[in-house]
């Protein structure tokens, strides 16, 4: 099976007029998708901002989960913030992928919209089984920006529900494409 590694992209994202924007860092994003990256075997949830005061609050956050208090307070959110990693960018993340595996990952991007040619869940979990590792990446505020989805080699299609609603959080996103992901390999 892959390597899963995980981006949760700050910048480049969209607005609700799409335009491209920064968002900010959210205490529950930090915690809710470290541990949903955690249960489901991701080897790496890397953090992708490049605002100096984002990174260091998210810092301060990892920091105290890995404290005695911390650790005393909550094992379990201490655990899953130990492969949390701070990045710049989503190429700092490639990189970093790249250097530990002697091979560049499989980029994905996700979307609630629909697009062009755009990977089926169980093709994603086809990808999963094979050997090469995979970096999905999930935009906050509206969604990745699109020159993000022009750098990935695949986009995901979008996790529909039974009716036309269709904005999920970004921690629900994560927890159902890594189950649908993985749910039949396990």
């Amino acid at each position: 099976m892959s390597s899963v590694y995980l981006g949760l992209v700050h910048f480049p994202v969209l607005n609700k007029h799409r335009e491209t924007v920064q968002t900010a860092v959210t205490n529950l994003d930090i915690h809710d998708i470290a541990r949903s990256a955690e249960t489901y075997g991701v080897k790496r949830y890397f953090l992708i901002t490049p605002d100096k005061t984002q990174k260091e609050h998210v810092g301060k956050v990892a920091v105290f989960w890995q404290s005695t208090a911390g650790r005393t307070y909550n094992r379990d959110r201490s655990e899953a913030l130990e492969i949390l990693e701070i990045t710049d960018s989503i190429e700092a993340s490639v990189m970093l992928i790249t250097t530990q595996e002697d091979v560049r990952p499989i980029v994905i991007s996700t979307t609630a919209r629909i697009m062009e040619n755009q990977l089926s869940h169980d093709k994603l979990r086809l990808l999963y089984l094979q050997d090469r590792p995979l970096l999905l990446l999930f935009g906050t505020g509206h969604g990745l920006a699109d020159e993000v989805h022009a750098g990935a080699d695949r986009i995901l299609q979008p996790i529909t529900g039974l009716g036309r609603y269709n904005h999920l959080s970004v921690r629900s996103a994560v927890a159902i494409v890594l189950d649908r992901m993985t749910s039949r390999c396990i």
